[in-house]
């Protein structure tokens, strides 16, 4: 899910004591501009409109500045050092036009789900979070909620009108137990993305079956072109490719039951899926020593035309670009299940207010400003995905992404595990991935690992549900 830099043991441990702290990682300058104050301290809809105007008290409701000094924000993201870059643009022109806000932002790139909860977690317990930061969905939101950390947006979507500017389907995945926690600004599908020049040069089409998916990987492997580039560090890319395999063997029905504990998982299709995943593997359609490798450089190969295909979410699209890489000769493949429907994987990404702020008002009106379509749009590189509905792109500068949001928007999809699993029954899931891959499992084996560990989870979690 994630994309930007990487991050070492020394620099994550160095992250979580700044954010215990409070220290900025990441600054950025404020800009005075002409006052859009509401007379009772509360800042006025941004002039890109989109919502009914806060209440009269908006801005002292909740600990709002009434001394006419400047708010000040902390945001916490996992972008990258182009999508840092972006947001700070965003943040510095939101700060223009309300002069009595201002944000800093803070990140922690790199690795994603293997550290981002982990440095929020620690700032929340050293009672220093963030005001508003990023988050995923299911089960890696879940602990902020279920631990009484977040507030609840309800009163944020009556007061700006959120339902009518937001897609449906995006805000429905991040809801918890029926409640809105957080606002979706991004809603990610992935699937295989693939260089049509090496395609075409091999005479090879798109798959429409797995079957066709399995004679491409063979015929690159024979002329010495790695199908598929991936990266085993932090677990979460391969899980992508395993996610697929399940997806296809167990159907939908299934699948979910699975993610939601319903099934066991030692069953023929999660055997066969982990068959899958070493056959890949040991068959050299992924290139060697990939477990060591970071997803962001597993990206390398496919650059330099040594590798077919890549595992990745729209986010791939400003990332190619950025790359200096010619956008045509990049293309993308739904994976094919066999199944109706014919589900990809997805998930939301949204911005969430900690309990603790003094601030929920302004961070509320910051939220309410970025995910206006126009704000949107201008912005969209940052992560190359949004949950804002009528958002118009381009074609000439996205010729891809029109076609790519087409399918995420007419496709249903399932979650990948990590926002279905919580964080310690998904170390599990990882290292009974790895010992597949590096054969110290058999597939049989890893099954019943597997439903050992979801057993023993959940006789010491009764009730706890990612997905729920």
């Amino acid at each position: 899910m994630p994309r930007g830099g990487k991050i070492n043991r020394r620099e994550f441990l160095r992250a979580s004591a700044l954010a215990a702290a409070g220290i900025t990682l990441a600054a950025c300058g404020a800009n005075q501009a002409t006052p859009t104050t509401a007379p009772g301290g509360g800042a006025s809809p941004s002039p890109t409109g989109g919502g009914a105007s806060p209440s009269p008290t908006a801005g002292t409701a909740g600990g709002g500045s009434t001394s006419g000094e400047a708010v000040r924000l902390r945001f916490m993201t996992w972008l990258d050092a182009s999508g840092k870059a972006l947001m700070d643009q965003a943040i510095k022109e939101f700060e223009q036009q309300h002069p009595n806000i201002q944000i800093t932002q803070e990140t922690v790139a790199g690795t994603g789900a293997a550290t981002y909860p982990d440095v929020l977690k620690t700032g929340m317990a050293g009672g220093n979070p963030p005001d508003l930061f990023f988050m995923w969905g299911g089960s890696l939101a879940a602990p902020f909620i279920d631990a009484n950390q977040v507030i609840r947006m309800e009163q944020y979507y009556k007061r700006y009108g959120w339902d009518k500017v937001l897609i449906p389907h995006a805000v429905q995945a991040i809801k918890r137990k029926g409640a809105l926690y957080g606002v979706p600004i991004h809603y990610q599908g992935m699937g295989f993305w693939y260089r049509k020049d090496i395609f075409q040069k091999y005479g090879l089409q798109p798959p429409k079956t797995y079957q066709e998916l399995e004679q491409i990987c063979q015929k690159l492997k024979e002329h010495n072109i790695a199908a598929l580039s991936m990266g085993g560090k932090y677990g979460w890319n391969v899980m992508r490719l395993l996610d697929y395999f399940i997806e296809m063997e167990a159907g939908p029905e299934k699948h979910d039951k699975l993610n939601r504990l319903e099934a066991s998982w030692d069953d023929p299709a999660v055997v066969n899926a982990y068959k899958l995943l070493n056959k890949w593997a040991s068959n050299g359609w992924i290139p060697e020593g990939f477990m060591a490798v970071t997803p962001d450089d597993a990206r390398i190969p496919w650059f330099q035309g040594k590798a077919a295909m890549v595992f990745e979410g729209g986010w791939i699209i400003p990332v190619i670009k950025q790359q200096g890489q010619d956008i045509t000769k990049y293309g993308y493949i739904v994976p094919p299940t066999g199944h109706k429907p014919e589900r990809i994987s997805a998930f939301p990404e949204q911005i969430m207010i900690a309990k603790a702020s003094k601030h929920p008002d302004e961070a509320a009106e910051f939220i309410n400003w970025f995910i206006q379509p126009s704000i949107q749009e201008k912005y969209y590189d940052i992560s190359g995905s949004t949950a804002t509905a009528n958002v118009k792109l381009d074609p000439k500068k996205y010729p891809l992404v029109n076609e790519w949001n087409q399918v995420v928007a007419t496709h249903e999809a399932y979650p990948p595990t990590d926002q279905a699993f919580y964080k310690e029954l998904m170390d599990s899931y990882f290292r009974v991935q790895d010992a597949i891959i590096d054969g110290r499992m058999t597939p049989e084996q890893g099954a019943k690992e597997m439903q050992k560990a979801a057993e023993e989870w959940k006789a010491r979690n009764p009730g706890k549900c990612g997905m729920c």
